[in-house]
């Protein structure tokens, strides 16, 4: 009778452990993780082409970064979210800028502005 009993209580205890345990990452933890991320999108991020480039989706508003950044930066972001660290809230470009390979960098495509805006007209004339 007793094994029973024991048998019954490591199954309850089993069961509570799994639903009551929580995974919640300590703030500190979430930081370090988040500013690695960013750590690594403030980085040169390196193309051949336009298709290199992507946009990142976390951490922060979306940046262009290359393929291998993005790959890196994935699991980091799953585990973010695993540990169920609060992300703040951020005030974002709407719509994002294109992405595409520019001088071998990713970089954002700024609306408005074409190639040479800026160069002067031509000569000045004072009289």
């Amino acid at each position: 009778m007793k094994r029973v009993v024991t048998l019954g209580a490591l199954v309850c205890l089993s069961l509570f452990s799994s639903l009551g345990c929580s995974s919640k990452m300590e703030p500190k933890e979430c930081d370090k993780i988040r500013g690695e991320a960013f750590d690594l999108l403030n980085k040169a991020q390196h193309c051949n082409v336009d298709a290199d480039c992507k946009q990142s989706a976390w951490p922060g508003c979306a940046k262009p970064v290359n393929g291998q950044t993005l790959d890196t930066i994935k699991p980091m972001a799953e585990n973010y979210k695993k540990g169920q660290c609060e992300e703040p809230e951020l005030k974002c470009a709407s719509p994002t800028p294109e992405s595409y390979c520019k001088q071998g960098l990713c970089v954002h495509r700024e609306k408005g502005m074409t190639e040479g805006a800026g160069a002067p007209a031509g000569d000045i004339i004072v009289k």
